[in-house]
């Protein structure tokens, strides 16, 4: 499916880019421009596919697909859930050669752009997350948990691609190294439930990055 953002987070953007506090209007003017040429070059798209979840003891997988999810991560994230949702969010690899000509060409804009990229990728995937809500009447969901997040294997990676289709349906795909091509492009797994579920939120003191992570450094969270 095709995404239509016309604005990014600014404030999802700001924090990418390292900001604590808002930039002077000289930066500003930048970013702003930065954001018009990102918005005319990414082709935001997205594609997600609901399963039901298998479990045996500590075991998880999703119907149709012969892997295990695993990490004691992943299976809390989707404790009381009785389905799940793979989604894969991609800003094309248009997006990728637009940041990859500023690298040349004034790599402060390069920098400025790829912050703002990263946000733009994350309201994709946050687009698809609402579009299967509104397909499964009665379901909540859990946010969206990105394969090589807490202790979710990156390995998992070319196997939730295949689960949805992505190569062929948006072009995503999956080096040897499980880096994802284009390289704005998010893929995780939300968790189903008919009813509330129980509020669960990122949580930096159960995250394994707790005691490297440059966003703590500065007061901030991911």
């Amino acid at each position: 499916m095709t995404s239509e953002i016309t604005q990014i987070n600014r404030v999802e953007a700001l924090r990418y880019m390292g900001y604590k506090e808002q930039p002077d209007e000289r930066i500003s003017a930048t970013i702003d421009e930065c954001e018009r040429e990102l918005l005319k070059e990414a082709r935001p798209q997205y594609v997600w596919r609901v399963f039901d979840i298998q479990r045996n003891g500590r075991n998880i997988n999703l119907s149709d697909c012969d892997f295990l999810l695993e990490g004691k991560d992943i299976y809390d994230h989707l404790r009381g859930c009785d389905k799940a949702a793979v989604i894969c969010a991609t800003l094309s690899s248009d997006a990728d050669r637009y940041i990859k000509r500023l690298d040349v060409s004034d790599s402060m804009k390069a920098v400025i752009t790829d912050a703002l990229a990263n946000a733009m990728v994350e309201q994709v995937a946050e687009e698809a997350r609402k579009n299967v809500l509104e397909s499964m009447s009665g379901y909540s969901t859990t946010w969206l948990y990105g394969a090589g997040y807490g202790d979710f294997p990156i390995q998992c990676a070319p196997l939730l691609i295949a689960s949805v289709d992505a190569v062929r349906k948006i072009g995503v795909c999956c080096t040897a190294t499980h880096m994802l091509t284009p390289r704005k492009t998010v893929i995780g797994i939300i968790g189903l439930s008919r009813g509330e579920l129980e509020r669960k939120r990122r949580n930096c003191e159960d995250c394994s990055m707790k005691n490297s992570c440059q966003y703590r450094e500065y007061g901030l969270r991911c």
